[in-house]
C-alpha cells in the first residue's frame, strides 16, 4: 500500500476524510499523508494544548486530535477571510475544541534580524505548536523600508519571544518554512532536540532538560559520531550527508 492510500485509510478510520472533500478557491487541497502524520503525532505525545499558526485542513485535525485528549487547539491568523472560511469548515461536534483568533502581524526584530510578529497571540503555554503561518501579504509595516509585500522569506519570531516560559516537552513543527526553521535553531536558547526531514520540508523541536533526556541525546550524539568515524573517503561523507534526511542539532 503506497503511502496516500496508508494516509486515507488512516484519516477513514478515524472519521476525518468527510471533512476534508469541500474546500473554497484558494485554499490548497488537503495534504493527506501529512495530515495523518500530524495527527498521530499529537495522539502520541498527547498533546492538551495546541498553538497553530495559520489555519487551515490542519485546524480540523488538531481539533479532532484534541477532543480524542480533552485538550484544545488555538489556532492565530492575520487572515479574517480564512478565519471564516475555517470557522464554516469546521464540523460542530469539534468546534468546543478550537478558538480562532484573529491578530495583525507587524515587522519587528530579533537580536538586530529583520522578523515579524503577531500582534496578540492566546494566553496560553502550549505544549505542541504548528508553525504555518503567517502569509507574507499580511505581515504589515517595515524594517528600514524592507517588507514581506514581495514575498519575502517568512521569519516568524513569537516562539523566540515565548521561549523562557515554555515547559519541558513542549513540541514544534515548523512545516515548509525551511528558512524559518534555520532561525529558530539559530536563535533558541534552550536545550532543544532538532530534526530536519528535507524530503517533507519539516522541522521539529524538542525542549529535553532532564537529566534522562539530556543522556538521550548524549546517546544519539554518540552514534552519529560513530557512524561519521567509519568514513573512509570524502566521497563517503558526502554519500552519508545526502543520504540523511535529517539532522539533530544538541546544545549542551
Amino acid at each position: 500500500m503506497n503511502k496516500l492510500k496508508k494516509s486515507k485509510k488512516y484519516l477513514e478510520k478515524h472519521g476525518l476524510m468527510k471533512y476534508l472533500q469541500d474546500g473554497v478557491e484558494g485554499q490548497k487541497k488537503p495534504d493527506y499523508p501529512d495530515l495523518a502524520h500530524l495527527h498521530k503525532l499529537i495522539l502520541e505525545r498527547k498533546a492538551i494544548k495546541i498553538l497553530e499558526f495559520g489555519v487551515g485542513w490542519t485546524t480540523i485535525i488538531l481539533a479532532d486530535a484534541s477532543r480524542v485528549n480533552n485538550g484544545k487547539v488555538f489556532s492565530v491568523d492575520a487572515s479574517k477571510k480564512w478565519i471564516n472560511v475555517a470557522n464554516k469548515l469546521i464540523p460542530p461536534e469539534l468546534k468546543e475544541y478550537v478558538e480562532l483568533c484573529y491578530s495583525e502581524v507587524r515587522a519587528g526584530t530579533f537580536n538586530g534580524r529583520m522578523c515579524h510578529f503577531y500582534k496578540s497571540l492566546p494566553d496560553i503555554i502550549p505544549d505542541f505548536i504548528y508553525l504555518d503561518g503567517p502569509d507574507p501579504k499580511d505581515v504589515q509595516e517595515n524594517i528600514n523600508g524592507l517588507s514581506w509585500q514581495n514575498k519575502r522569506s517568512l521569519v516568524a519570531a513569537d516562539i523566540l519571544l515565548m521561549e523562557p516560559t515554555l515547559t519541558e516537552r513542549t513540541f514544534i513543527v515548523v512545516d515548509g518554512r525551511t528558512n524559518n526553521g534555520r532561525f529558530l535553531a539559530n536563535n533558541l536558547q534552550r536545550n532543544w532536540v532538532i530534526k530536519s526531514n528535507a524530503n517533507a520540508h519539516v522541522t521539529t523541536f524538542e525542549l529535553v532538560e532532564s537529566f534522562h533526556l539530556v543522556k538521550g541525546r548524549e546517546r544519539i550524539l554518540k552514534k552519529y559520531l560513530e557512524n561519521f568515524k567509519k568514513v573512509k573517503s570524502f566521497k563517503e561523507f558526502k554519500d552519508l550527508i545526502r543520504k540523511s534526511v535529517r539532522y539533530i542539532r544538541i546544545r549542551m
